[in-house]
């Protein structure tokens, strides 16, 4: 078994056979060739040496097992550390893709705050005219008011009720143009998107304060609608303002060559459910020239625009800003004349208790 064990089943035979014959011959004064074996001894004799071979044939094929055996073990370990190095480079080529990923949606969010503070300064550039406008409003009301103060304290200030409600009116004149000036302000500022619990009916409000001195000056009737109870969604108002800013100023342009008494924009925001989820549904109808079948699914591209000095960016980053609040923007045509945008946002989940 020892012999089969350290060399072989070869070896071990041949131990086998050279015990069987030490087990006759262990005189060693006997001579080699008086070797005889008698009829009783051949059958113990050949039962020794076919246990000993037997023993020795399975000693070394449970060598030779056992061989193999750490010869696949040893394969094992070397493919696993194969394997294992391959992971780890692979790994650390996933961690670097997804590093340069990240960078990559880093430099995308920028790019498009960037294009959205353009296209928000760009519109209120289109409103100059109008804002100088509704600005210069209050400003003449606070100099007549100041001439009528001061004509009054030069009677001998016996009118000093009238003075006190000129003075009022002063104060309420100035901070109406503060609004204004706020409003654009926050509109014209770069500032990353801050999201917060918002009334939509705020961004309606200051929305047609923007634009209602351009809606004036194109002939165009403002309408809302449905906007008494609307729940409160969680987003950046700066951007929602921007959005609907943009859908009314298209509407408006949309009905340019459209006689005036029919030039109307409608402006309604209502209770909206979508994929089991609350929220609110946002329209902006227009009675223009409507839109053609084919540019129904391009006006959301970029640098897609379907008027001639148009840049195209508008209605695509007005897209990115809703989907970025959770939401969804479309349009159709309607019945009628016109078009209608809307667009779907997601109402503020409200803590349980």
């Amino acid at each position: 078994m020892f012999s089969a064990w350290m060399g072989g089943w070869g070896p071990g035979i041949l131990a086998a056979l050279l015990s069987t014959l030490a087990v006759k011959f262990d005189d060693l004064s006997q001579p080699l060739h008086g070797l005889t074996f008698s009829a009783n001894e051949v059958p113990r004799l050949l039962f020794f040496l076919g246990t000993g071979m037997f023993i020795s044939w399975l000693t070394g094929r449970q060598r030779q097992a056992e061989a193999a055996l750490q010869s696949l073990n040893n394969e094992l370990e070397n493919k696993v550390l194969d394997r294992t190095a391959e992971l780890r480079t692979t790994n650390d080529a996933l961690k670097a893709e997804m590093s340069e990923r990240q960078r990559a949606e880093a430099d995308l969010r920028r790019t498009e705050a960037d294009l959205a503070h353009v296209t928000r300064v760009t519109t209120v550039g289109e409103l100059t005219a109008s804002i100088a406008h509704e600005v210069n409003q209050p400003l003449t009301a606070i100099v007549n008011n100041a001439n009528a103060c001061l004509n009054l304290l030069d009677g001998g200030g016996k009118s000093l009720d009238e003075v006190r409600a000129a003075l009022t009116e002063i104060t309420e004149d100035g901070e109406r143009a503060g609004a204004i000036i706020e409003r654009i302000r926050a509109l014209v500022k770069k500032s990353p998107p801050r999201l917060a619990p918002c009334d939509f009916r705020s961004v309606v409000r200051n929305v047609l304060a923007l634009a209602l001195n351009e809606s004036s000056a194109r002939g165009v009737a403002v309408r809302t609608e449905s906007l008494e109870t609307l729940p409160l969604i969680m987003g950046d108002e700066v951007q929602l303002q921007q959005v609907l800013l943009n859908l009314a100023m298209n509407g408006m342009e949309a009905m340019a060559n459209v006689e005036k008494a029919r030039r109307l924009l409608v402006i309604g925001a209502r209770l909206g459910e979508r994929d089991g989820k609350a929220g609110i549904t946002v329209d902006v109808r227009d009675s223009g020239a409507g839109l053609k079948a084919g540019d129904m699914d391009k006006i959301f591209e970029a640098f897609y625009s379907t008027k001639s000095d148009g840049l195209g960016m508008g209605l695509a980053i007005s897209r990115s800003i809703i989907e970025s609040h959770g939401g969804r923007l479309w349009a159709t045509s309607n019945d009628g004349q016109g078009a209608t945008f809307s667009f779907w946002l997601p109402a503020l989940e409200r803590a349980a208790g």
